[in-house]
């Protein structure tokens, strides 16, 4: 004798996991480009506030001690690179002799890393930022681009201006360009 069913039988068929499955593939397929443009939306954003924090530690630093305080691009973390490209590292240092350059027995206060994925460029004229024990940063206003495999449409700027203020920006297209001419090729 068979015995009725008390509780009814619960489960998914295999047409119904077919169907699931099918599903999710064509959602993964669609939002992967706009996770890739969001990953390397987040690095852009990063790196352009990892340099932000360092030149406002340096214009803070050397308030407080009265006295000169540089950042500059670094590729080792212990000495400044005399170019425009800042995605291999930079270094803010006590500038005792007020050359702009670290040299031996100057206080190197703080060190960021290689920043991946992305190309950061100052103007041509002005490869380092120096502030003074007012806050005010000596020479022209200087603008540091950034740019990320997004191309020159999504580049941003940072701008130091002489008084030592720090703002950010849309980068024009001719900064832009300049920039992303240091993105590593695909």
């Amino acid at each position: 004798m068979r015995q009725p069913y008390s509780e009814r039988v619960r489960g998914i068929t295999l047409i119904e996991l077919i169907f699931t499955i099918a599903i999710a593939c064509v959602l993964c397929a669609v939002s992967l480009p706009a996770l890739g443009g969001l990953l390397r939306s987040g690095q852009s954003r990063s790196a352009h506030n990892a340099l932000v924090a360092a030149l406002n530690l340096a214009r803070s630093t050397a308030a407080a001690r009265q006295g000169d305080v540089s950042i500059c691009p670094s590729r080792d973390g212990a000495t400044c690179d005399n170019a425009i490209w800042w995605q291999h590292g930079w270094i803010v240092f006590a500038d005792a002799n007020h050359d702009g350059a670290r040299d031996a027995g100057e206080e190197l206060i703080h060190v960021d890393p290689v920043q991946t994925g992305i190309a950061i460029a100052s103007s041509a004229g002005r490869r380092h930022v120096v502030y003074r024990g007012d806050g005010s940063s000596a020479g022209s206003n200087l603008t540091i681009t950034f740019c990320d495999d997004r191309g020159a449409a999504s580049a941003d700027t940072v701008v130091i201006s002489n008084s030592g203020r720090i703002r950010s920006g849309k980068a024009t297209p001719a900064q832009a360009a300049a920039a992303c001419a240091g993105l590593p090729a695909p």
